[in-house]
């Protein structure tokens, strides 16, 4: 959910709670009011009655008025009550139906006798009243609400497009291109702030990608050279006759370790390459000829070590570097070949979006979390150095696709690669 999407649920919820409540108070409010308005009209009445009984000592004439009705009762001086006001309801004659009415009981003596005068006011104008009042502020608070709607959405989505501006420009940045990010100007000073760190963190981050960049290429030729002269050298003192057993078998595990060495080298520089996003030239290939070749290549290792290979491809075409697919590939048969054992199986699947290769090899699964990790290694062969598994990781997470492993009863070993 997008933050001014979610700023808007709070902030209509919380208007919405707010207006009911205050549109309850009102309404309560408002009908205390009028309730209060008319007891004071039915004292006055009350006073009324009295002040012309004291003057006249007889009860005044009823007068009909609209919405008051009056009765006089004579009552025995034992039933005499105090004053009361109260809401009934009453029968109304007129209308012939029930009402609401707010109605002042009161004893008053006249011509020597007792009599409860009870003297009502209708309610219904009063109610009508307050739900008309009721139903023009509901109707001013839902356009107030429509209109904050409304009007937060525009001016949140104005708000925040200098944000997603800079999100676009972050997206579209490259650490292999020299060029800076020109961010948008913008009025709004948490944007400038926000600006001002983003390019100086990238700014950095461009430096580094640099030197990191200049230290691999200087690494890939300085490592080389000073290696390719120790074999040269280890290469003229195998050929010399002069050297004893001893010293030839000594001079051929320091040749071995070289080699070894010089494989390392070679590996930890192709994977900080990779890493570095070196590698960004992208071609679509078609990775079943690409996949032919290869076995091919391949096919005379697995004769060696009488394995039989079961292959199954169907055309697909993927967006890769090319150095990069052949690489994968290398890597992807290179450890099936290792890792497999004398008779074993090899069996590749291409499909249109993924190649899974199986091997027969140990008969327990490799642990997951450190198959992918450099210099891990699910056996302790020589040929291995633990290195291939993680160019083909990174191959796969630069050129986003998806690498995973699973192990098949009873001792075959798969390795998916889904783009």
């Amino acid at each position: 959910m997008k933050l001014f999407a979610k700023y808007n649920r709070i902030n209509v919820a919380s208007t919405v709670i707010i207006f009911l409540l205050g549109c309850i108070a009102f309404s309560v409010l408002l009908r205390y009011v009028i309730i209060n308005q008319v007891d004071e009209d039915l004292k006055i009445e009350q006073n009324e009655i009295r002040t012309y009984v004291n003057s006249n000592h007889h009860l005044p004439g009823i007068i009909e008025v609209r919405d008051q009705y009056i009765i006089y009762q004579i009552i025995p001086k034992q039933q005499l009550t105090r004053s009361k006001i109260y809401t009934r309801d009453a029968y109304d004659p007129i209308e012939h139906e029930k009402e609401l009415q707010r109605t002042i009981e009161f004893n008053i003596n006249a011509s020597n006798k007792w009599y409860k005068v009870t003297v009502s006011k209708s309610l219904e104008a009063a109610d009508k009243l307050i739900q008309f009042i009721i139903a023009i502020t509901v109707s001013i608070i839902l356009l107030i609400l429509i209109a904050t709607f409304i009007t937060n959405r525009i001016v949140l989505r104005k708000l925040w497009q200098p944000f997603y501006m800079t999100l676009q420009h972050i997206q579209q940045f490259d650490l292999s291109k020299p060029e800076r990010i020109n961010f948008d100007t913008t009025g709004i000073e948490e944007f400038k702030y926000l600006n001002s760190v983003l390019n100086e963190a990238l700014t950095k981050a461009q430096k580094d990608y640099q030197s990191l960049k200049e230290f691999t290429e200087n690494a890939s030729h300085e490592l080389q050279t000073p290696l390719a002269v120790i074999q040269a050298k280890l290469d003229i003192l195998i050929q010399s006759e002069k050297l004893s057993e001893a010293e030839s078998k000594t001079i051929q595990g320091a040749y071995d370790a070289v080699q070894h060495l010089k494989k390392i080298s070679q590996s930890l520089l192709l994977l900080t390459k990779i890493e570095n996003n070196q590698f960004n030239e992208k071609t679509a290939i078609d990775i079943s000829t690409q996949l032919e070749k290869k076995i091919s290549q391949f096919s005379e290792l697995w004769e060696a070590k009488n394995i039989e290979p079961q292959i199954s491809l169907q055309p697909s075409t993927l967006n890769i570097n090319t150095q990069l697919a052949d690489i994968l590939l290398n890597n992807l048969l290179g450890n099936a070949t290792r890792h497999n054992v004398q008779h074993g199986n090899i069996i590749i699947n291409l499909q249109p979006k993924h190649l899974t290769i199986v091997n027969s090899g140990q008969a327990n699964a490799i642990d997951k979390e450190i198959l992918f990790r450099r210099f891990s290694k699910a056996n302790h062969s020589g040929e291995s150095f633990g290195l291939g598994l993680s160019i083909i990781k990174q191959i796969c997470d630069t050129s986003n696709f998806i690498c995973s492993y699973s192990f098949q009863q009873p001792n075959m070993h798969a390795f998916t690669v889904t783009w």
